[in-house]
């Protein structure tokens, strides 16, 4: 299953699955937990989210789940750098992209 988290953006082709706040997300990686191909994050969730793209990898860690691809679509240049630095050590099996989205 291919996961899709932004507050603004919608997902960027058709099969996705997608969640514009983090509990729907939550909600989303909770059913889907066995089969996740791609998980693509952004980092900033909007000013009234007490959540960031980063809770979303900390939270997939915490509960074993073992996406085989991650990418970071985020242009939050600080939050993009540390999610890909986190997702790179955290989940050594999956492919980590996201760099490439630098503008």
């Amino acid at each position: 299953m291919k996961l899709y988290l932004d507050d603004r953006r919608t997902a960027p082709a058709e099969g996705f699955k997608s969640a514009d706040d983090y509990a729907d997300f939550l909600a989303l990686l909770d059913r889907y937990r066995d089969c996740l191909e791609l998980v693509d994050l952004d980092y900033y969730l909007g000013r009234d989210s007490f959540f960031t793209g980063m809770d979303a990898l900390r939270y997939m860690k915490k509960h074993g789940m073992r996406p085989s691809h991650i990418n970071i679509h985020s242009t939050h240049v600080y939050g993009r750098d540390r999610m890909i630095r986190y997702a790179e050590v955290n989940f050594p099996d999956a492919l980590v992209t996201g760099r490439e989205n630098i503008f």
